[in-house]
C-alpha cells in the first residue's frame, strides 16, 4: 500500500472506531438505569414534600380521608412525624404498608408510576457508603 493511502486508511479506521465507540457509549447511556441519587441527580431529596405540592399537598389529600384529624399543627417533618400515629401498633395502619399500597397499587393505571414516573428512590435514599436504605424526609409544606 502506498504511504498516502495508508495514512488515509489509518484516518478512516480511526474515524470508524470513534463512531463505533461513540455509538456504544451513547447506547449504554440511554439504557442505563435512572436511579435518582445514584446514576442521576436526585430532584426529590425531601421525598414526600417534593412531590406533594399544590393540589396534591398531603394536608389537602388527608382532608379527603374520612375521620383523619387535622395534623398540620403537630406534623412538622414528613413522613417522620406521621409515625406518631402510623407505627402499626394502634388503630392507624402502619405507614409503610399504607404508603406502599397507595403508590404501587394497580401499577398500570397508578399516577405515581405512570404520570410522575415514581419509583422506590423517589421516597427512599440509598447511602452508597454503607448500603443503608433510608426514608427521605422534609419539612411539612402545609
Amino acid at each position: 500500500m502506498k504511504k498516502g493511502m495508508s495514512s488515509v486508511f489509518s484516518v478512516l479506521l480511526a474515524m470508524g472506531l470513534f463512531v463505533s465507540i461513540s455509538t456504544v457509549v451513547a447506547a449504554s447511556d440511554e439504557s442505563a438505569a435512572l436511579l435518582p441519587g445514584i446514576t442521576t441527580k436526585d430532584d426529590r431529596p425531601n421525598g414526600c414534600v417534593d412531590c406533594h405540592v399544590n393540589d396534591l399537598r398531603l394536608n389537602t389529600l388527608l382532608g379527603t380521608v374520612k375521620g383523619h384529624p387535622d395534623v398540620s399543627k403537630i406534623v412538622k417533618k414528613i413522613p417522620d412525624n406521621c409515625l406518631l400515629c402510623h407505627k402499626g401498633t394502634g388503630k392507624a395502619p402502619a405507614l409503610a404498608n399504607l404508603v406502599h399500597g397507595i403508590h404501587f397499587k394497580d401499577a398500570a393505571t397508578n399516577d405515581f408510576i405512570t404520570k410522575y414516573k415514581g419509583q422506590c428512590l423517589s421516597c427512599h435514599q440509598l447511602v452508597q457508603t454503607s448500603g443503608e436504605v433510608k426514608v427521605k424526609t422534609g419539612t411539612a409544606n402545609w
